[in-house]
């Protein structure tokens, strides 16, 4: 008798052109909409992976590039792990 291992895929995430690993980080700019501000607040340290794959779907990619656009969030590609987040 053999044994089978199966692996699991992770779920494909559309990342639409954003860096995978980049830190989701608000500059303190505040955004008129209350969604939006507590959006900013909520994802603040967290990598665009994780912020896009959270289900059900609460955030496309379209959403962080209108934030940072707009300058209520920067994409930082490597943030030090010792380094404070903005509040």
């Amino acid at each position: 008798m053999s044994k089978t291992t199966t692996k699991t895929k992770a779920p494909k995430i559309n990342l639409g052109g954003l860096p995978a690993q980049a830190m989701y980080i608000k500059t303190g700019k505040l955004a008129r909409a209350v969604h939006n501000a507590e959006r900013h607040d909520l994802y603040s340290g967290k990598t665009v992976s994780e912020i896009l794959s959270i289900k059900p779907t609460v955030m496309t990619p379209a959403d962080i590039k209108y934030d940072v656009k707009l300058g209520f969030i920067t994409l930082e590609d490597s943030w030090p792990i010792n380094k404070k987040l903005p509040l």
